[in-house]
C-alpha cells in the first residue's frame, strides 16, 4: 500500500517551548527532501497533513507553517485552508511583483499569517516586508555584526514577529535571542521527524470531473456532493479535510451534503485544484470501488423504499464500507479519523441501528445468506440490481 510522508520540524519561543511546526516534503522515511515541482511538493504536503495524517496528528493545536509558491499564491489555490491553523511562508524566490502583492494582500486580510522565508533585507523587498506579518531570517547568511541591524530594520518596517532559521548550536540560539528575535527554528532544538500513515488515491476520473463541474458558476453544494459521492476515495477525503481543517470541533458530519455545504463553493475550487496537484493516478482498486458504489446506492434505494428522512446517510454507510479493505486498516481506526454521527459509525463497526440492519441485508444478499436478514430477499435483490444498472447507465463502472 502506497504511503503518505510529511516531514515535522518544531519553532520554538524564546523559553524553548513549542510554537509551531514547519510541515516539509519527504517522498519517503528519510529526513530527505527529493522533488522538482514545487507546487506539486507543497499540495502534496497539505493533502497528506489534512487528508491522509491529520493536522491534528501533527501539530496538535500549535500552528502549520508550510511553504508556499507564486503560482499557489496567485491562482487562489491556497483558499480551502483554515486561516487559524496555517502561517503561509514565502519563498525566497518570489518577487514583489504586483500580482504577488495583490494574492499576498487578499489572504492576509481573509485572516490567513504571511511569513517571509529564508529571508535576507534588500530594499527591493521592502513591499513583501510590509505585508509580512512574520519574518523567518536566514541566520547563515547574515554576519554576526549584523544581525542586531537586521533585525532592528525589520522592526522599522512593522514586523511584529521575526524568527531566526537555521540555528544549530547554543551560541546561536543565545546571539539571536539576545539582539530580540521571537522564535527560533534549526537542528540545534531538533532535526525533522518524518510521519507516514497509510495513502489512499482517489479517482482521477472523479477528480477531474469535480474540476470541470465547479468551473460552473451557478452549481450549488448539492450538485457538488452528487459528484462526490461517485468516489469512495473522494468522499474519504473531502471528510477528513474538513475534520482536520476544523481539528478539535464537537460538531459531527453524518453525510457529504453537510461536508460540502460546510466547505462552500468556493474553497471545494480550491481543494479540487489541490487534487489534482498531488498527481493522482489510476492505482486503485477498482473493484472495491465498484463494490462501495453499489452497496451505497442499495443502502440508499432500501432507505427510500422504508421511507427513510435522511436516505442520503444509508448512501454513506455504504460507500464507507469498505474503507477498512481500501485503506488495509481496521475499520476501527479508520472511523476515528473520520467526523461521523454516532449511528453511522455503530451501522458500520457492528451493524446495529436503522443503516446497519440495511447494510447488513445488503451484505448478506452478496454472500448468499439474505435469509438471515429482516429485509425480504427480493426487495435487496431487486435494489441490488437497480444499483448495478444505475452505475453502468452512469458510466462510472471502472
Amino acid at each position: 500500500m502506497d504511503k503518505a510522508f510529511v516531514g515535522r520540524q518544531p519553532i520554538f519561543t524564546p523559553a524553548q517551548e513549542v510554537y509551531g511546526y514547519e510541515l516539509l516534503f519527504r517522498s519517503s522515511e528519510t529526513s530527505a527532501a527529493d522533488f522538482r515541482d514545487g507546487d506539486h511538493a507543497t499540495a502534496t504536503v497539505l493533502m497528506s497533513a489534512f487528508t491522509d495524517i491529520g493536522l491534528q496528528t501533527l501539530v496538535n493545536d500549535k500552528r502549520a507553517f508550510i511553504n508556499t509558491t507564486r503560482n499557489l499564491l496567485v491562482d487562489g489555490t491556497l483558499s480551502c485552508l483554515p486561516q487559524d491553523r496555517m502561517v503561509l511562508e514565502v519563498l525566497e524566490d518570489v518577487d514583489p511583483e504586483p500580482e504577488i502583492l495583490h494574492a499576498l494582500r487578499e489572504l492576509r486580510e481573509t485572516g490567513y499569517t504571511i511569513a517571509l522565508d529564508d529571508f535576507v533585507y534588500r530594499p527591493e523587498l521592502e513591499p513583501l516586508v510590509e505585508l509580512a506579518d512574520l519574518i523567518k531570517i536566514e541566520f547563515p547568511a547574515i554576519a554576526n555584526e549584523d544581525l542586531a541591524e537586521h533585525v532592528s530594520r525589520l522592526r522599522e518596517h512593522g514586523v511584529k514577529t521575526i524568527l531566526a532559521e537555521k540555528v544549530e548550536t547554543q551560541e546561536d540560539f543565545e546571539l539571536c535571542r539576545d539582539i530580540g528575535c521571537d522564535l527560533f527554528q534549526g537542528y540545534f532544538f531538533s532535526k525533522p521527524q518524518v510521519i507516514s500513515r497509510g495513502k489512499m488515491q482517489s479517482n482521477v476520473a472523479a477528480v477531474i470531473r469535480l474540476v470541470s463541474e465547479l468551473q460552473d458558476p451557478n452549481i450549488t453544494p448539492t450538485d457538488v456532493e452528487a459528484i462526490i459521492q461517485m468516489d469512495a476515495n473522494l468522499s474519504y477525503r473531502l471528510l477528513r479535510f474538513v475534520n482536520s481543517a476544523a481539528a478539535g470541533t464537537t460538531r459531527k458530519i453524518g453525510s457529504l451534503r453537510q461536508a460540502t455545504a460546510l466547505m462552500g463553493i468556493h474553497r471545494l475550487r480550491s481543494l479540487a485544484s489541490m487534487l489534482i496537484l498531488t498527481g493522482l493516478d489510476e492505482k486503485k482498486p477498482k473493484e472495491l470501488i465498484n463494490l462501495a458504489m453499489t452497496r451505497a446506492k442499495t443502502c440508499e434505494l432500501l432507505a427510500n423504499s422504508s421511507d427513510s428522512a435522511h436516505p442520503e446517510r444509508f448512501y454513506t454507510v455504504g460507500l464507507f464500507s469498505v474503507l477498512d479493505a481500501m485503506l488495509d486498516q481496521p475499520m476501527e481506526d479508520v472511523l476515528e479519523s473520520l467526523p461521523l454521527e454516532t449511528e453511522i459509525n455503530d451501522a458500520l463497526l457492528d451493524q446495529s441501528g436503522p443503516m446497519g440492519e440495511i447494510l447488513r441485508s445488503v451484505l448478506n444478499y452478496e454472500t448468499g445468506t439474505a435469509s438471515q436478514s429482516t429485509i425480504g430477499f427480493t426487495t435487496v435483490a431487486d435494489a441490488y440490481q437497480q444499483s448495478l444498472r444505475w452505475l453502468s447507465e452512469s458510466g462510472q463502472t471502472l
